[in-house]
């Protein structure tokens, strides 16, 4: 909620038809975890999503919605298909979601709004790179005012309150009822979740966080349907995709006030080839469909946020969040402090590079298109150029800690080689050979001291150097056997 005065704008109120929400969190998964997690999902009643399974194409939606699987298996390109829709629960290069309907009715009171919601189910989806993402889809009443459901999403959306104006929530049932929407779902709902989530980093701005991404809200999926006679300005694109629903004062506001600059935004962040009947708009915060659109079309449009979007947004979000991690990685690594660390940055970023990234991953054009305004606003194509960077980075790095612990092996094994030759095993030698004279050791001179000093130094050091380099064999063989994702 802001802090300042909006009131001489005007702003014009819709009435909403139907509004469907997703919120997604992403989170850090414990190392080791995910097949126990996978088994506990499916004790806790949650179904292994796949596409042959087509008793699951209406479970999770509502009333009168269905996801055809059929259809998502021709949309997405062949190479994605294995990544977003593996077959078995075991396959940890993929998307591994599981699904529980739930079709309850909660409340959700906030400073200037009070509603009921019905809760549809709950997405837990593991991914690669201990990378977990929770979905909880949400269904809002019929004709809630435009603000109304924009001032929902911005409730819902935060999990822990930071500033004062976002503290005074309530969400539950009339039995149990919680202040924040963090209690709500690790309490509620996912009880068992919190077993699971990796709190290493104490810093955190809430439960679960990434110490590397901007976590303070939650990401909404949104679908939104508005009567027929509405009619969309520019201004009221920017309030969605800002999420700007009513100030401090309980008033609707904009959040900006200058015209071209939120020309601009619209420029960059709305998808208007359907306009002025239905718009996409994504951003930082928000990917939404809003449409005027009556009947069996709208009924599809809110079908493909569930489905082929949906499953759109979650790769590039996922591509976001997994840059982010190397890239914070690559930065927590003190160069030359520990190089098992480092081989397995290399290799994660290759691993990531070579079966998870794809630029594209749609096969019709406006499923393309969408997928470019998700790169854009995400920030994809920088963030991989710039773990494509690091990855050269550590490259260089590790030649060059390679070649410098190389030459200093090859200066002490010269300095050896040199003193033995000339003079050393040539003073000594002979009193070694059979039994050992161990009294005449007291009468040797400081030369033959130094020859027998570097002999037997050298036999050590040779041990230690041999018995290095079997571990360091061992922990190469391990390593490569080992699945980072």
């Amino acid at each position: 909620m802001p802090n300042f005065n909006e009131q001489d704008q005007s702003i014009k109120e819709f009435e909403v038809e139907k509004a469907y929400l997703q919120f997604i969190f992403p989170f850090t998964l414990k190392e080791e975890c995910s097949d126990s997690l996978s088994q506990l999902l499916q004790q806790q009643g949650y179904d292994f999503f796949t596409l042959d399974n087509s008793h699951l194409q209406d479970k999770y939606y509502g009333d009168h919605h269905t996801v055809s699987h059929y259809r998502m298996e021709r949309i997405f390109l062949p190479n994605i298909e294995p990544i977003i829709f593996p077959s078995d629960s075991t396959k940890k290069e993929g998307f591994r979601r599981f699904s529980k309907a739930f079709n309850q009715e909660f409340f959700l009171k906030g400073k200037y709004l009070q509603t009921i919601f019905q809760l549809l189910s709950i997405d837990i989806i593991i991914c690669p790179f201990q990378i977990g993402m929770m979905n909880i889809r949400v269904e809002l009443p019929d004709n809630m005012s435009y603000s109304e459901v924009i001032e929902f999403t911005d409730l819902f959306r935060v999990m822990e309150p930071l500033v004062e104006e976002d503290s005074d929530i309530q969400i539950g049932t009339k039995n149990q009822s919680y202040k924040m929407i963090k209690s709500f779902i690790f309490e509620s709902l996912c009880p068992f979740m919190k077993n699971f989530l990796d709190e290493k980093n104490t810093n955190s701005s809430y439960f679960g966080s990434l110490p590397f991404y901007i976590d303070e809200r939650l990401y909404v999926v949104g679908s939104i349907v508005l009567q027929e006679e509405s009619k969309l300005e520019v201004q009221d694109l920017y309030r969605l995709g800002s999420i700007s629903g009513f100030d401090n004062k309980g008033h609707p506001f904009i959040g900006a006030k200058n015209p071209a600059y939120m020309e601009r935004f619209y420029d960059d962040h709305v998808y208007d080839r359907w306009a002025d009947e239905t718009y996409y708009v994504v951003t930082d915060y928000m990917f939404a469909c809003i449409t005027k659109s009556q009947g069996e079309l709208a009924h599809m449009l809110a079908n493909q946020m569930f489905g082929q979007y949906y499953y759109s947004f979650l790769l590039f979000y996922y591509y976001r969040i997994i840059l982010m991690k190397l890239t914070y990685d690559q930065r927590r690594i003190h160069k030359g402090q520990n190089e098992v660390e480092v081989d397995t940055l290399i290799v994660q970023i290759t691993e990531f590079s070579a079966k998870i990234y794809n630029p594209e991953i749609n096969s019709r054009l406006a499923g393309k298109e969408i997928s470019n305004y998700f790169k854009k606003s995400l920030g994809i194509d920088n963030l991989f150029t710039q773990v494509n960077k690091t990855l050269n980075d550590l490259y260089k790095n590790q030649e060059r800690m390679t070649s410098k612990r190389h030459n200093s092996l090859l200066q002490i094994l010269t300095l050896y080689t040199v003193v033995s030759g000339i003079y050393g095993m040539n003073l000594v030698i002979q009193n070694w050979e059979g039994k050992i004279k161990w009294d005449k050791v007291l009468h040797y001179t400081i030369f033959e001291d130094i020859a027998l000093l570097v002999a037997l130094s050298g036999i050590g050091i040779s041990s230690v150097i041999a018995i290095q380099a079997v571990k360091s064999y061992i922990k190469e063989k391990k390593r490569n056997k080992k699945n980072y994702l």
